[in-house]
């Protein structure tokens, strides 16, 4: 089952690169590969790396997002955002090579590092799939946001920018339900639902980019 883990978001980096030109994605892969190396040796040597778990749903909620999520892809994307003199165009279609191959090392370090004895589905299976969907889902709002700058749409841009709040809290929000009510028919409720509409807006979006070509 851990293969799963470990191969899941280099296969849907493959996929996503497929169609692409080497020399665009190639520097994003390679530059979130290197930093998510040496984020995580550095959390090995000097951090605590095992879960604290608060039994408070803000507590845990906050840890998980702002720890796994807010703050990797915030600083990781940020930084490239505001360092790079490339186009928005080009900034918005690094979003999901860039981070993505980040968590192709930083979420199997997580889940290894901070399980004791016994891999749950949830974190070798679940989790994997709603990260894999999330970076997806904010990569493709991404570009509408940036799109929405360049045409001066104020209510566009709010929207999108509510969508990628959106998405990126709810496998926090999840997880947090997941760690504290242990209900495993809500969570893959929740989490079969969250990924559907992921795969149903990136469908619906392919559709409308091709009728307009």
């Amino acid at each position: 089952m851990l293969l799963f883990l470990l191969l899941l978001m280099p296969l849907c980096l493959t996929a996503y690169c497929y169609n692409k030109e080497i020399r665009n994605v190639l520097p994003c892969l390679l530059l979130g590969f290197f930093i998510s190396l040496i984020f995580c040796g550095f959390k090995s040597f000097f951090m605590y790396s095992h879960p604290v778990i608060f039994y408070s749903v803000a507590k845990t909620f906050s840890s998980i997002f702002v720890f796994q999520i807010l703050l990797p892809v915030a600083i990781l994307y940020g930084a490239f955002f505001f360092v790079s003199h490339d186009s928005l165009l080009f900034k918005s279609a690094a979003f999901v090579p860039l981070v993505m191959s980040f968590y192709a090392i930083f979420l199997p370090y997580m889940v290894i590092s901070g399980t004791e004895s016994i891999y749950s589905g949830f974190q070798i299976l679940i989790k994997p799939v709603l990260y894999a969907a999330m970076i997806m889902q904010a990569g493709a709002l991404l570009s509408s946001l940036f799109y929405a700058l360049q045409i001066h749409s104020k209510r566009l841009f709010i929207l999108n920018a509510f969508l990628v709040i959106v998405y990126l809290v709810s496998p926090a929000i999840i997880e947090t339900i997941y760690l504290l009510s242990c209900n495993n028919f809500i969570v893959l409720i929740l989490s079969a639902a969250y990924v559907f509409l992921v795969f149903f807006y990136l469908i619906i979006k392919r559709v409308v980019t091709r009728n307009k070509l």
